[in-house]
């Protein structure tokens, strides 16, 4: 009983089995950092004037907020020169401005920096305020833009190499077009999950939830007479939890095709099968609790979480929300819900208390000292490691098994039948290839298909989760989620 490439399933640590594991995408990474990534550059220019101008803008609507007669106490100087607005990228000012000049408060609750001489004023701190004041929402906005602008818009095209579009194994030869590739660098074994990393650009830093974030990721384009595939594992963390937790309704969930997010929105809230699921007051907090648990979050996370969704929603923090209800909301999630899952982290929490240690299904090992300390907030934190530890492990585990696949079983061969295909990257549980045009469709469903079996015997054909593993595609010419 084996998968793909002779790995095997054994629940117990196998370190033998975990490199060769880990050697198995070494094939598909090369040619990904080799290949890079096509990218606009003009996108990003425009991109980066039309930040630049929004920030400016904003930079002025929030310094108009600092009355006259306290304007100099705010006035940056530059070259011997004063300006007449606000710092906004100085902590030590915006948080002067907020707390002392207009006198915000949290209500006793402010976090403070490490050094304990102000209140932080990192993002979440600011999204709990927002309701205090309408100049933290202008902050957050200039925030967002500057770090978009300079983290991304900017940075990127300067990252990128010139390239011409490369050898096309359908007509031989080289094609003149020249494109602009950012190459990225990946490493098997920066994160204690397995999980993939990148660097230079660090590509899982590259944000989806906000529209301005979802404009970074349409600047990487396919090249000319090419286009983008893309084709990621459906729910995976949340159907490998069910198979891993053997929870009844989970596995009734994803084996009669339901949405879990609406399906818990239902159970959770009372709601009956004609009753109208809303999507910010049920479905996105049973969204977020679903995929919290497995990733070891509490109440305080789970607050946190559902406080950003709000924001980025750009929609007024609803008075119910709450950390206590965060945690009513959790508690009756565990005992009610799915109970099945609460006894499944009890017994790795079992794991990490009695042997240090915890590990996925294909033998992957991470230790847990924290479990061992003498201050409460550390075992917790150990606990919380060590309870999401083989969900994702797990995932982390199948997904550069699907990438090794997806190369020797989809690439390769449309190489060979004359059809330009090439890897690009990975984020997370996705896949990005560039395909000839007028292929896309094909290879996208040839991936899925792949995706859709990395847990079926290669030996028997026996499928060996206990739920159904699904993955979607789509074809496109800039990448878009």
């Amino acid at each position: 009983m084996s998968l793909y490439g002779g790995i095997e399933l054994p629940g117990r640590p196998d370190l033998d089995n975990i490199r060769r594991l880990d050697l198995l995408p070494m094939p598909a990474l090369a040619e990904m950092e080799r290949v890079g990534m096509a990218v606009d550059p003009e996108w990003f220019a425009e991109l980066s004037s039309r930040l630049a101008w929004e920030t400016a803008e904003l930079q002025q609507e929030i310094s108009e907020y600092v009355p006259l007669e306290k304007l100099d106490e705010f006035v940056a100087r530059s070259g011997g020169e004063e300006e007449e607005e606000i710092n906004v990228d100085s902590p030590e000012q915006v948080s002067k401005l907020l707390f002392d000049t207009l006198g915000i408060n949290g209500g006793g609750r402010l976090k403070l920096t490490k050094s304990g001489s102000r209140p932080s004023t990192g993002r979440k701190e600011l999204e709990k305020l927002k309701r205090k004041h309408p100049v933290v929402q202008k902050i957050l906005d200039y925030k967002e833009r500057s770090k978009l602008k300079g983290s991304f818009a900017d940075k990127l095209p300067r990252m990128a190499a010139p390239h011409d579009r490369g050898y096309c194994v359908r007509c031989e030869r080289t094609h003149a077009s020249k494109t602009w590739r950012v190459h990225t660098e990946f490493t098997t074994t920066r994160t204690s999950t397995g999980r993939l990393a990148s660097k230079n650009p660090n590509q899982q830093q590259i944000p989806v939830r906000t529209e301005l974030g979802r404009e970074i990721r349409r600047g990487f384009i396919a090249s000319p007479g090419m286009e983008l595939v893309s084709a990621d594992f459906s729910q995976i963390e949340m159907r490998m939890g069910g198979h891993l937790s053997g929870d009844a309704n989970l596995l009734r969930i994803f084996h009669e095709g339901l949405d879990p997010h609406e399906d818990t929105a239902r159970r959770a809230f009372g709601l009956g099968p004609d009753d109208a699921v809303d999507k910010h007051r049920h479905r996105d907090p049973s969204k977020t609790t679903n995929f919290q648990i497995f990733y070891g979050g509490g109440d305080y996370s789970l607050f946190d979480t559902l406080v950003t969704n709000f924001a980025q929603a750009k929609m007024e923090l609803p008075e119910w929300l709450t950390q206590p209800w965060c945690k009513e909301f959790i508690d009756k999630w565990m005992n009610e819900l799915y109970p099945g899952v609460k006894e499944y982290l009890g017994q790795q929490h079992y794991r990490a208390k009695r042997y240090g240690i915890v590990w996925t299904l294909c033998g992957r090992v991470r230790r847990v000292p924290e479990v061992r300390s003498v201050h409460p907030r550390i075992v917790e934190a150990g606990l919380r490691q060590a309870g999401n530890m083989q969900d994702q492990g797990t995932c982390a585990d199948l997904n550069k098994l699907a990438i090794a696949e997806v190369y020797e079983s989809v690439v390769l061969p449309a190489r060979r039948e004359g059809v330009e295909c090439w890897m690009l990257m990975t984020v997370h549980d996705e896949l990005l290839l560039e395909v000839q045009e007028g292929c896309g469709e094909l290879i996208r469903d040839a991936v899925a298909e792949v995706m859709s079996r990395v847990m079926t015997d290669h030996d028997t054909g026996e499928e060996l989760c206990r739920v159904p593993i699904t993955a979607d595609g789509k074809v496109m010419g800039r990448w878009e989620k």
